[in-house]
């Protein structure tokens, strides 16, 4: 099965082998792209003997995790269930399938030892971090500083992790006059963590970056054993990685650094989907308005960050002109105007593409609308149900605990 025969037909899938069909809203991830995306992983792996993790950010469910680990060098995560999650998949420490690596701008003290027992590398997110708990962390852990250049690369700043006043990592300036200062202060610190930018496809702007770091902090590069260069660059087979190779590759002959980097969403945005349902059509005005049974509680950056996600059939040149609307009681639950060659009907499947990272992850039950039941679209070519939401799990969270029907 492809992904589009689910849009141009309205018959039920048989999913899995079994009498089941298809629920809506679906979140569907196809194990045979995430394949595909995984050997820009392997040709880097290769290349530029670098160390590859996947950033659990954007989606951290179990089932692909499994799937993705043989092709990976680990993981990187932001809190301790995100690690203990990761380290479910990896096994036991270092050296089972992979390494686990943790960095977050903000450490409760009461997790510092899980967190020393669970990561095999922590990235600390300032000076300050770093003094408070370097002790407890364990002598297991090799620790690591995330530095901040100051270097901008977008427009919008909410998703800027240099941006003006950045939370995002120790300024570089600060770790400089510390080096000249008061240098015992990093002593322990066997690692550097950077990241830069999101969602590009220029590797020269990573190279930029490192150019920084090296006229900045220069000497530190020298004294650390690793590098983490953080994700926020995608792939595909127009992206020139050659900048990346060489980057690498300055890093290793230079200053003799073990290099990791961290993708995400490269690793797993073009290769989800939301599946949804027309519930209702009704003209108001001079729109056209399709009600979906999806909503943007699935995909919440439609709303916050003013996202217009990729839809499959729309074109827009085509006849038919829909505004796509969740079904929550919020006015603002809209997708945006789509345009399709054939008008929609009650019943039409409409599929969210390019969906695979930050929905899951985001998604949220406002109003009471379930989340999306989650399906593997095997290499196969077969639909599996792998996680249907209930209920209980609903009024679990708002302390009914009593097994309820439906």
């Amino acid at each position: 099965m492809q992904i589009t025969d689910l849009l141009t037909s309205r018959e039920p899938y048989i999913c899995g082998g079994s009498s089941e069909s298809l629920e809506t809203p679906a979140f569907v991830y196809d194990e045979a792209a995430v394949s595909q995306l995984l050997r820009f992983g392997e040709l880097i792996r290769v290349r530029a003997d670098c160390r590859v993790l996947f950033s659990l950010k954007p989606f951290s469910f179990l089932d692909l995790l499994e799937h993705m680990a043989p092709s990976l060098d680990g993981f990187a995560v932001s809190s301790l269930f995100e690690a203990r999650l990761a380290r479910s998949v990896i096994g036991g420490p270092n050296p089972g399938r992979g390494t686990l690596h943790l960095t977050t701008p903000g450490i409760r003290p009461n997790e510092v030892q899980a967190i020393g027992e669970l990561c095999d590398y922590v990235s600390f997110n300032s000076l300050s971090q770093w003094d408070r708990h370097r002790e407890g962390l364990g002598r297991s852990v090799s620790s690591g500083l995330r530095v901040n250049p100051r270097l901008s690369f977008l427009d919008d700043e909410r998703y800027d992790p240099c941006r003006p006043d950045s939370k995002l990592g120790a300024p570089m300036e600060e770790v400089a006059s510390l080096m000249k200062r008061d240098p015992t202060r990093l002593d322990g610190i066997e690692g550097l963590q950077v990241h830069t930018n999101c969602e590009s496809t220029d590797f020269n702007e990573l190279a930029e970056t490192v150019n920084s770091l090296n006229s900045g902090i220069g000497g530190l590069l020298h004294q650390v054993k690793w590098i983490n260069l953080g994700g926020g660059y995608l792939f595909d087979d127009s992206v020139d990685l050659a900048p990346l190779f060489s980057t690498i590759e300055f890093l290793k002959s230079a200053h003799n650094l073990e290099v990791f980097i961290e993708p995400g969403a490269a690793f797993i945005r073009s290769a989800g989907y939301i599946v949804s349902t027309v519930l209702d059509l009704f003209a108001n005005g001079a729109k056209n308005i399709a009600i979906l049974d999806t909503t943007i509680n699935h995909m919440p950056e439609v709303f916050e960050y003013d996202f217009e996600p990729d839809i499959l059939g729309h074109d827009d040149g085509a006849q038919w002109e829909y505004l796509l609307a969740g079904c929550t009681c919020l006015a603002g639950d809209l997708f945006g105007e789509y345009r399709f060659h054939q008008p929609l009907a009650v019943g039409d499947k409409v599929i969210f593409c390019n969906a695979g990272a930050y929905t899951m992850t985001k998604a949220h039950m406002f109003n009471g609308i379930n989340l999306p039941s989650i399906y593997a679209l095997t290499k196969e070519g077969n639909l599996v149900l792998k996680k249907r939401f209930t209920y209980d799990e609903f009024a679990a969270r708002w302390g009914a605990y009593a097994v309820s029907p439906g």
